[in-house]
C-alpha cells in the first residue's frame, strides 16, 4: 500500500507542477520572422492578398502534404477570402485561413482556425527599405486559461518558426524572379 501511495503522491506532484508552470506561462503566444525582398511592394502584396497565390507559390505547408484537400470560398482577394484545408494529421492537419484585414501594399491579416487545436492570427507586413521591402510574418495566439495550451504556446516559435522562414524564402524567390 505504501508504494501505491508514493506513486499517487508523485503523480499528483507532477500534475500540480504542470498546472503551476502552465499558469505561469504567458497567455499570448507570439513570434515573427522577417526577410528582405528585392521587389516592389505591389508585387509582394499581390502574393499576400490572394490566398491562392500563398498556397500555390510560397506556403511552407503545401509541399508537406501534396494530397491535402484544399477549398477556396468567398472573395478571391482581400477581406473575406477564405482557404480551408484537410490533410495528414501529422503534417498539416485541418483548418481554415481567412483574410480579415487588408491594407494595400502595407499588410494582410489572416485569422486561422486549426479545428481542434485552437485559433490564431497571422499578419504579413510590408515596409519599404531603400527600394526593397522588408516582409515580416507574425503569429499571435491567445491560449486563454488552459495551462497545457500555455505550455505549448511557449514552444510555438520552435514548432513553426522554421516553416515561417522557409515560407518567406519561397516568397522572396518567387517575387525576385
Amino acid at each position: 500500500m505504501n508504494i501505491l501511495l508514493i506513486i499517487l503522491i508523485i503523480l499528483g506532484s507532477i500534475i500540480t507542477l504542470i498546472i503551476i508552470f502552465g499558469f505561469m506561462s504567458p497567455r499570448i503566444a507570439r513570434f515573427e520572422r522577417s526577410t528582405i525582398i528585392n521587389a516592389s511592394p505591389e508585387k509582394v502584396f499581390e502574393q499576400m492578398n490572394n490566398l491562392k497565390n500563398f498556397v500555390n507559390n510560397w506556403s511552407p505547408w503545401t509541399e508537406k502534404d501534396p494530397n491535402m484537400k484544399q477549398t477556396y470560398t468567398g472573395k478571391e482577394t482581400g477581406v473575406g477570402a477564405l482557404y480551408s484545408w484537410e490533410g495528414n494529421k501529422k503534417t498539416v492537419g485541418q483548418g481554415s485561413m481567412e483574410i480579415t484585414k487588408s491594407e494595400t501594399n502595407k499588410s494582410v491579416t489572416t485569422h486561422l482556425k486549426f479545428m481542434d487545436r485552437g485559433e490564431a492570427d497571422a499578419t504579413w507586413t510590408i515596409e519599404n527599405q531603400n527600394g526593397k521591402v522588408k516582409v515580416t510574418w507574425d503569429f499571435v495566439s491567445d491560449n486563454g486559461n488552459n495551462p497545457v495550451a500555455r505550455i505549448f504556446g511557449r514552444m510555438m516559435d520552435k514548432f513553426m518558426g522554421g516553416d515561417y522562414e522557409y515560407g518567406l524564402k519561397k516568397l522572396k524567390d518567387h517575387c525576385e524572379k
